[in-house]
């Protein structure tokens, strides 16, 4: 029960008490009065009448007479006339009426008034005595008007309480409001601070919730800068802030140790031509910004995932498949002969650009050498600039473009679709959840993601097979209440607001409980480019129950803006640095991660997992979960 309640119940009683209290006094003491007084007018009533009484002639008629006289006016229940042993010698009394008042106020405050008693002289002696009551209709009805006129002026009062009690409430509430969103702000990892209200023991309240949150965020933000540091020491080039060359090789170990690539990526050879020449030519200052110029426009090109720099004059480039690899090429050749000229009288960058898909290969030193052999072609073919390798086509009839859309298409509307489940396993060995990965069936052979993704999102197709996979994930949660399900969402759903709107519509139509068991995970590198939007998705995700995780996440952390705010549950390190864990350098890193993550009570997941040995290695280094092939 809310605080507002208690404070309003107990108001609610007190009031009721104080009123109740007085109210029921206020009829008692009324009651005893009127009691009292007729009590009194009773014995003087008695008194004067049996005085008259004496007085008179002792005439039996013209006593009654007498009496009936007084009788008649009204003012009496009972008239009664007795001899000296006790007899009645003549009564009057008055049957029941009917009294407006209700039946409960009358058993509850009806008089019980002792008549008045007096005697009768004859002379010298004793002639009797004469019993009066009062009638006390009149007395009970003016009791219950009295009675309803307090309640009506303590039911007044009450409501005046009521309404200032509100309006103190309402001044209360404000500070109160305010420090319970600065505590749910707190347990939701967002580190604000808030005004310190006018309360006193709510101003100690916020005085010390201001003072944790300065901490924390004075942590967090001494983590970033180590983790910023490490980075640049041990895996970013000192000149370019390009990926080293350890990093290019663990990148392209990883892609081949994953089975379940989730698109065909291309990679590209950038060489600069003659770079000593350029060097002695502008000098090293301006050649070290001609070169991040040259990383930083390659890095802007529609695609790019990452830019290594392999030795001085060589840069490793990896690309989403967006387009064909030869495309893709004329376009990054394109945009280095327009920014990056040397000479406004030049028309070309001095670089030569080789490119190839990387399903046309099988291992990193296959990758490598390919493209340094074409590399040397292009260098002793001048003027040539550049040379991709033509990517095979593994299902030819399929070839073409629209072919693949319409069976895509066909495919998702006859529910060909199915997840295949990858375990993600906590260190005590429990499940954490299974990483649900595509596959659609087309042309009866069941296609993965890699196989897939890359003609989808060359034509803007990729949010519907995340809602295919949302309802078909949704369905198995629904039927098994054990399974625990995480979903990878695509660049084109996190960056449509309409696709947003028909996904939760999805999570509605289900239980929170299923829900609950359900997580939706984002590329690192698109929460950089669309942070807000992630902000606002997540939030409506984490309302539903869904957990919100990132994948592929590393060098690119810090470069989230109050990474507090993004309402996540989870991390997963990119298997690019994972493999190196048993490194010096990639061990500091790693562990500079997971402290960051942890300052956030984040969940810290390790991808890419090749054998049993590293689980124990992984394990030490504080990681809370691993996924990869090497987990059964």
């Amino acid at each position: 029960m809310s605080l507002i309640k208690q404070l309003w119940i107990a108001i609610i009683v007190i009031v009721l008490l104080a009123f109740g209290s007085s109210f029921f006094i206020s009829a008692y003491q009324t009651k005893n009065y009127l009691a009292e007084q007729l009590q009194v007018k009773n014995i003087d009533n008695a008194t004067g009448m049996a005085l008259t009484l004496s007085q008179m002639e002792k005439d039996l008629t013209t006593i009654e007479l007498m009496l009936s006289a007084q009788f008649d006016t009204g003012y009496y229940r009972r008239i009664a006339l007795k001899d000296v042993a006790g007899n009645t010698v003549t009564e009057f009394s008055l049957t029941a009426q009917p009294v407006n008042a209700p039946g409960w106020f009358i058993r509850l405050l009806n008089f019980e008034i002792k008549p008045g008693i007096a005697q009768v002289q004859d002379g010298w002696q004793r002639f009797g005595s004469i019993e009066l009551e009062s009638q006390t209709d009149y007395s009970l009805v003016a009791l219950w008007q009295i009675t309803k006129d307090l309640a009506l002026g303590f039911l007044i009062i009450a409501m005046g309480c009521g309404i200032a009690g509100s309006i103190l409430l309402n001044r209360v509430r404000r500070p109160l409001n305010q420090v319970v969103y600065h505590a749910e702000a707190l347990g939701n990892r967002q580190f604000i601070t808030s005004d310190e209200p006018a309360t006193f023991e709510l101003k100690r309240l916020v005085v010390a919730m201001n003072r944790l949150t300065s901490r924390v965020r004075l942590m967090l933000e001494q983590e970033r800068k180590q983790l910023d540091q490490l980075q640049r020491q041990y895996e970013l080039d000192p000149v370019t802030s390009a990926f080293n060359r350890a990093y290019c090789a663990s990148w392209l170990e990883s892609y081949f140790n994953n089975s379940e690539r989730n698109e065909i990526k291309s990679v590209f050879l950038l060489r600069v031509t003659n770079l000593q020449g350029i060097n002695l030519q502008l000098g090293r200052s301006e050649t070290d910004d001609w070169l991040r110029l040259l990383v930083n426009t390659v890095q802007h090109c529609h695609g790019t995932r990452l830019v290594s720099r392999l030795n001085g004059s060589d840069f490793f480039v990896v690309a989403d498949q967006v387009t064909t690899t030869s495309l893709m090429c004329e376009q990054l050749l394109g945009q280095l002969n327009t920014e990056c000229l040397l000479d406004s009288n030049l028309t070309t960058a001095p670089v030569l650009l080789v490119g190839l898909s990387l399903d046309a290969m099988s291992s990193r030193q296959q990758t490598l050498s390919q493209l340094d052999a074409m590399l040397v072609e292009v260098e002793s073919a001048p003027p040539l600039q550049s040379k991709t390798l033509q990517q095979p086509q593994p299902y030819a009839t399929l070839a073409d473009g629209t072919a693949w859309l319409k069976a895509i298409k066909q495919a998702i509307d006859a529910d060909r679709i199915m997840p295949k489940l990858y375990p993600v396993q906590r260190r005590d060995g429990s499940l954490l959840h299974q990483e649900a990965m595509l596959r659609l069936n087309i042309d009866d052979n069941w296609l993965s993601a890699g196989q897939i993704l890359g003609w989808a999102r060359r034509y803007q197709f990729t949010s519907q097979l995340d809602s295919a996979m949302l309802t078909r994930a949704l369905s198995q949660l629904s039927a098994d209440d054990s399974l625990q399900l995480a979903l990878n969402i695509s660049d084109q759903t996190l960056t449509t607001v309409a696709v947003h709107y028909q996904l939760l519509s999805l999570l509605q139509a289900v239980p929170r409980t299923v829900c609950q068991r359900l997580s939706l995970e984002f590329d690192e590198r698109l929460v950089i480019k669309h942070q807000l939007l992630f902000i606002s998705f997540s939030s409506a995700l984490k309302a539903l129950g869904v957990s919100v995780g990132l994948q592929k996440c590393g060098y690119a952390i810090n470069d989230i803006q109050d990474l507090e705010k993004l309402g996540i549950d989870y991390l997963k390190i990119d298997a690019a640095i994972v493999l190196r864990y048993q490194t010096n350098e990639a061990a500091k890193v790693l562990a500079g991660l997971i402290k960051l993550a942890h300052t956030l009570s984040l969940l810290v997941i390790a991808e890419g997992v090749v054998s049993a040995e590293d689980i124990k290695g992984l394990h030490q280094l504080g990681f809370d979960g691993l996924t990869g092939p090497g987990i059964a």
